[in-house]
Parts: structure tokens; sequence; C-alpha cells
């Protein structure tokens, strides 16, 4: 049962480093409009990457039923990770903290949890990254049940826990938010990203797999 919770939490762990529009949306949020704002933001983030969860998780578990590209599926999440990874790793640091203007027109925190969820909703990438993650465990035979869900739950947790930790430092990190420093943010989480996506790759090889 460890397995999958150490596999979610390294996994959330990653994602809690790259640096994007939910990144920035969330900093700003907490310095313009305080901590409950930001953490509403965080919860719709986390209501969407759950969305995305569940579409690609049962998506992926038709072609489980298909064993004869078992492989080619979970290969193909593998080099899906893999090129997020090397893409993340390239990519040029062109915003910085101030770069996004939060207005102040939310009535109710039931409008901020929608932003944060129509945000990364939109964002093409999300999809794109659950997709792979949802390949390579899909080819797992014991990845399921209850494993999934403590492997996602795990990995969701560590998102919305860590989101919420960049709401309350928010005013601290302000200053440390340079172009060289999420230069590094994204080299780092790129590199880990990359070598997710080779392990998966590795692992379904794997006899153990």
């Amino acid at each position: 049962m460890l397995e999958p919770i150490i596999s979610g939490l390294l996994l959330g762990s990653v994602l809690a480093l790259l640096v994007g529009p939910v990144f920035f949306m969330i900093i700003n949020t907490s310095i313009k409009k305080g901590f409950l704002p930001a953490s509403m933001l965080a919860f719709g983030v986390l209501l969407s990457d759950s969305f995305f969860v569940i579409l690609t998780y049962y998506g992926s578990s038709l072609l489980f039923y298909m064993r004869a590209y078992d492989q080619v599926i979970g290969i193909s999440g593998g080099l899906l990770i893999l090129s997020f990874g090397v893409f993340t790793f390239f990519k040029k640091a062109t915003v910085s903290a101030d770069a996004l203007e939060v207005i102040d027109d939310s009535k109710t925190r039931a409008i901020d949890i929608v932003k944060g969820f129509t945000m990364n909703t939109l964002n093409p990438s999300a999809l794109l990254f659950w997709l792979g993650v949802a390949g390579t465990i899909s080819v797992k035979e014991h990845f399921t049940g209850l494993y999934a869900l403590l492997f996602y739950g795990s990995t969701l947790g560590m998102v919305f826990g860590t989101d919420l930790l960049k709401a309350w430092v928010s005013t601290r990190l302000k200053g440390i938010i340079t172009g060289n420093f999420l230069v590094w943010m994204n080299r780092i989480s790129g590199l880990a990203l990359a070598a997710y996506g080779v392990f998966m790759i590795v692992k379904i090889f794997s006899p153990a797999s």
C-alpha cells in the first residue's frame, strides 16, 4: 500500500514546482486580496485536476482491456510525460510576479473557486499531463481500485497542500520571484518530470510492473 502513496507524493512534489499561470494567480491573489481568496482559487484548481483525473483514468481503463496494446499505451504515456518535462526545462521565464493583475471582482468565494477551476481547465497542458499519467499506470494490473485511489489522492493532496503553502507565504516569496528563479524552477521540475517519464517507461518492461 505504500507504493502508490509514495509515488503520488513524489509526483505531487514535482507538480508543485511547476511555474505557470495558476502559480502566479495564487501568489498575486494572496498578496492583493488575502489568503482565503487564494485558497479558494487553489481549491478550484484541485477540482479541475480531479475532473481530469477521473476523465483520463476511466478513459484509459477502457483501453486496459485491450491487452495487445498495453505496452504501446504505457510507452505513449511515458513519452508524453517525458516530452512535457523537456518542454518545461527549456521553457523561458517570460512572466514576472507582477505581470498578472488580479481584478478584485469576486463577490463570493464561489467565484474564486470558479476562477481557479476555469484557469486550470482551459490550460491544454493540464489535460495532456494527466493523459500521460493515466497511460503509464493503466498497464499496471495491480494499480487499480484502492491503489489508484491512493496514488491520485496522494498526488492531488500534495499539490493542493503546496498551493495553500504558496498562498500563505506569498508575501515572502514576492521578493525572490525573479527571472533567474523561475528559470531554475522550470529546469528542476522539467528534469524531474522527464526522469519520471523515463522511470515509468522502464517500469513497463519490468517483470514486477
